[in-house]
């Protein structure tokens, strides 16, 4: 299997328990996690990972909000997320991993692609003049192959997998990289190299190696301690991002 996603396809999330200050609604036909201001103009498209809306991506959700932007996080898998049945080791559980990354969970397929570009000018036809977006694990792959990627103001990725060499060939807006540990990092620092070399100065990378890849979404540890700080920290970093291209 790919280092660059190899984790992603071999921890389990962990659970959290959080009380969401937004609400869900709808957003060019998808059911929609929804929260903060809506008249700033300012707007980020969040890509969950393959465990859809858990209670630690939610709580980022509103960590963004609080900065002042309207963010929403539709549900581009459709509800067909990851299983844990798919994490258990067996044969059967490999099988049904491979076929959902591969089927329904595909990042880069014709549908995804549509479908982000689609809430992006929605959002547009709402107001929202500048708008970013970020990925989580899976939705890393699937926001950079969106149509019409570049139409956003800036592009995050967080613990982001199927990384590849050549992610910054359709890019020409800055972007944010935020790995665990569990990404090859060959791979995202050659990555990074290119970005600063087609757009210098526009992009930021650090890298948190002492966490498991999904620390800021499904498997992120909020029980306290160094795991939560660097949940914490990864979501300023974020804001400080956005602040500056959004």
């Amino acid at each position: 299997m790919n280092p660059a996603h190899k984790q992603c396809c071999t921890l389990p999330p962990v659970q959290a328990e959080y009380t969401p200050k937004g609400s869900f609604g709808e957003l060019d036909g998808l059911k929609t996690y929804q929260t903060g201001p809506t008249d700033t103009g300012k707007a980020i498209l969040m890509v969950y990972d393959v465990f859809g809306f858990a209670p630690q991506i939610l709580q980022g959700a509103d960590l963004l909000a609080s900065a002042g932007y309207r963010v929403v996080m539709p549900d581009f898998l459709k509800g067909a997320y990851a299983e844990g049945s798919m994490f258990d080791g067996t044969p059967e559980g490999d099988a049904k991993k491979i076929a959902y990354i591969t089927g329904p969970g595909k990042p880069d397929s014709e549908g995804q692609a549509v479908a982000i570009a689609a809430a992006l000018a929605a959002l547009k036809a709402q107001g929202y003049a500048s708008v970013g977006t970020v990925g989580f694990c899976w939705g890393w792959k699937a926001a950079i192959t969106a149509k019409d990627v570049n139409q956003f103001s800036a592009i995050a990725g967080v613990h982001p997998s199927f990384v590849g060499k050549d992610d910054y060939e359709g890019l020409d807006i800055p972007v944010c990289l935020l790995p665990s540990g569990g990404e090859d990092k060959e791979t995202v620092d050659s990555l990074y190299a290119s970005l600063e070399k087609k757009n210098p100065g526009k992009n930021f990378l650090k890298w948190y190696p002492n966490e498991a890849h999904g620390w800021c979404a499904a498997r992120g540890d909020l029980s306290g301690g160094e795991h939560t700080d660097a949940y914490a920290e990864a979501y300023q970093l974020l804001v400080n991002f956005f602040n500056k291209y959004v």
